[in-house]
């Protein structure tokens, strides 16, 4: 074993020493801060994610995907991003059908109405996963502002109505999914 090798444990030794010191080792191994549902959230996932308006939630959903992608990027936390917001809107979806079996026939209505919102937003986010693919950013930006419309939509029938829209939180959240979005592809 020549000079290489020991000058490269040295340099191992050194690099565990800074990331002990600076208080990084434990967040690394999984522990401390910045946990995703009991694993740690990939730093830099977690630094692109700064830039976004609402980075606990790009935090969050986007964080837990990151395993899936050999070079973490721009890019690819928008595809993380942009993934998550699909799976929430199909989770909207299905809140729709479940709530609409226990609601008076207005709010059912209305409900009916939201649904058909949803399912216009996941098609325009199809659209914008097939603009990120190409890297047509100008085409991914306007499908996702298509979507916080759609969505925003399912509003209006409640308040003409003067109803609760049981569906607030559902677009609360993707109201905040869209708009990190836009920011992540902004960055790419």
């Amino acid at each position: 074993m020549g000079q290489a090798y020991y000058y490269h444990q040295r340099l191992v030794l050194l690099a565990v020493v800074a990331l002990l010191s600076a208080g990084l080792f434990p967040q690394a191994l999984g522990k401390g801060k910045g946990k995703v549902h009991g694993g740690a959230i990939n730093p830099v996932v977690a630094g692109i994610c700064s830039r976004t308006p609402f980075p606990e939630v790009c935090k969050s959903t986007a964080g837990r995907h990151a395993s899936k992608y050999p070079v973490i990027d721009n890019l690819a936390v928008l595809n993380m991003q942009v993934d998550a917001f699909s799976k929430r809107t199909a989770q909207a979806r299905k809140h729709v059908a479940k709530s609409a079996r226990t609601i008076p026939p207005a709010q059912a209505q209305a409900l009916t109405f939201c649904d058909t919102m949803y399912m216009n937003t996941q098609d325009t986010i199809g659209a914008a996963q097939r603009a990120i693919t190409f890297k047509d950013t100008s085409t991914a930006k306007i499908m996702l502002q298509l979507a916080v419309q759609d969505f925003d939509s399912c509003d209006r029938p409640f308040t003409q109505a003067g109803i609760l829209n049981p569906m607030g939180k559902f677009d609360k959240e993707l109201n905040q999914m869209a708009n990190n979005c836009m920011a992540l592809a902004n960055m790419i």
